[in-house]
């Protein structure tokens, strides 16, 4: 009997569903941290087949996490300093289960993990005008923007990787994710995936030719703000119908706490965790004055100022 190779398997999946030939022609340098998680099976096979020099960091796939497994800035300083030392093209960060990716640019900088599913929607409508996309509401207006772009809809669905593949699914949608790194390509598999959002990423920049910072240059830009408080003690329906009075202008969406929508482009995005007893507040507007306003005149409203 043969023992199937799963690995292997899904690796040469995605290699099917992208231009190999130009990423192997850029010759690209790359950082890897695989936090000794899941990417340690399948990175060295992949970039192998992509023709990318690897350059590895916490690469024993021991389960041991060479630093606290949420990929957030203040997390990453050393694959950070990787790119820099390596003078490498660029850096790439799975989460532990492999599901997330953040990109670290040709400076050796962190880069919102928005990007990671803005690049991949850039990608693919290009490619696909016309085509649907499903992101969540707490996700970056950049893909939204990015799909206006190229004549395609978008739709808003909870929070939560079921919820986007529900509604990838039922809009027969091309391209979908969540806005924390998590990109889903359903031509290869409906589930999150650093594999394949890592492959769409570097398939744009070398077909454009362009570094990471010279292509997210040419996306819409924002600024998103996120925070969090106790959820003990506190009415969302009361807070909710507050907020809802207090900005009587603002487009609303009440599918899983509460959306506002401004004319401006900017948002914020109110609701309970799924996993903490917090609450969480998302906000998003063109510039960081904005939207630091935008928070602050939230804030004030619900201490009733």
């Amino acid at each position: 009997m043969t023992i199937p190779n799963f690995t292997k398997e899904h690796a040469d999946q995605i290699l099917t569903h992208i231009n190999v030939e130009a990423i192997r022609a850029r010759k690209f340098k790359i950082a890897v941290d695989m936090i000794n998680a899941s990417a340690c099976v399948m990175d060295p096979y992949l970039f192998e087949k992509l023709g990318v020099e690897l350059i590895p960091l916490n690469n024993i796939p021991n389960g041991k996490f060479a630093h606290k497994p949420e990929p957030l800035k203040e997390n990453l300083s050393d694959i950070a300093n990787l790119v820099k030392k390596s003078k490498a093209d660029l850096g790439f960060v799975h989460d532990p289960d492999a599901d997330r990716l953040v990109i670290i640019n040709e400076n050796g900088e962190v880069i919102s993990e928005e990007y990671s599913l803005a690049l991949g929607v850039e990608n693919v409508l290009s490619k696909n005008p016309g085509e649907k996309i499903v992101i969540n509401l707490s996700t970056s207006q950049m893909s939204a923007d990015i799909a206006k772009k190229y004549n395609s809809e978008y739709f808003r669905t909870k929070i939560g990787e079921g919820y986007v593949v529900e509604g990838i699914l039922s809009h027969n949608a091309i391209i979908g994710g969540e806005g924390n790194g998590g990109v889903i390509y359903p031509k290869i598999n409906t589930v999150r995936d650093s594999f394949t959002s890592l492959s769409l990423i570097l398939e744009l920049l070398a077909e454009r030719k362009q570094t990471v910072n010279e292509c997210i240059a040419t996306l819409p830009k924002y600024f998103i703000k996120k925070d969090k408080w106790p959820a003990a003690g506190k009415n969302l329906n009361e807070i909710y119908s507050r907020l809802e009075s207090h900005f009587k202008d603002a487009k609303t969406d009440k599918q899983d706490g509460l959306r506002l929508d401004f004319l401006n482009s900017s948002w914020i995005h109110l609701r309970p965790s799924n996993t903490e007893p917090i609450i969480r507040l998302f906000g998003e507007a063109k510039d960081e004055k904005s939207i630091e306003s935008l928070f602050n005149e939230v804030k004030l409203t619900l201490d009733g100022k």
